[in-house]
């Protein structure tokens, strides 16, 4: 069995806090004690929180783009397969929901990535645009283009925020799952 590297052991942990605290209130002290191990251990391995952010947005970074090139090598206009594709988006932006529900956040307080995530967000909305705009012209949708950038702004909006509203909503209310809201958008393209 492979022993896990203190570096790799360090991300996992701090992907875990980060998620469950939020990236602006843990500290790199507030890591190395959750790891119990000693800040000069931590800064041996990192010299600091941005260090370890910025390690783990290259890897939301490249899970996301992994994502998308399969949806455009697989693209065809099905609605299904690219209703398919949008869940593993969810999947990696719920895995880094530290990094997606405050995208403005770690753009603000990170100038190092700055350019990284408008890239990242300007591809991902390229990227819907294309595939939504083939699905309505498998479906033979008139104006396509324009309808096709006003969904994949809907589509965008819901990856991107699906999950810090509902987690501001109290239990009693219902919102379902974001599969179940990505459907939605697809309703009208989906032959049953």
């Amino acid at each position: 069995m492979a022993k896990i590297k203190t570096r790799d052991l360090i991300l996992d942990v701090a992907l875990v806090l980060l998620n469950e605290r939020g990236e602006s209130i843990v500290s790199s002290v507030d890591l190395a004690h959750e790891m119990n191990i000693s800040p000069g251990n931590l800064y041996y391995h990192f010299k600091g929180k941005e260090e370890v952010v910025e390690e783990l947005y290259a890897q939301f970074h490249a899970r996301v783009l992994v994502v998308l090139q399969q949806m455009t090598s697989q693209a065809n206009g099905d609605a299904k397969e690219m209703l398919a594709g949008l869940t593993v988006v969810s999947e990696v932006l719920q895995q880094f929901r530290f990094i997606s529900q405050d995208i403005l956040g770690i753009h603000e307080r990170y100038l190092s990535l700055r350019s990284s995530i408008q890239k990242l967000l300007s591809l991902l909305n390229q990227t819907l645009v294309g595939l939504v705009g083939l699905v309505m012209d498998k479906a033979k949708v008139a104006d396509s283009s324009n309808a096709a950038k006003l969904l994949a702004g809907n589509l965008f909006y819901t990856l991107m925020h699906y999950g810090g509203y509902d987690a501001l909503l109290s239990d009693d209310v219902q919102m379902g799952s974001i599969e179940e809201h990505l459907y939605l958008h697809f309703l009208p393209f989906i032959d049953e």
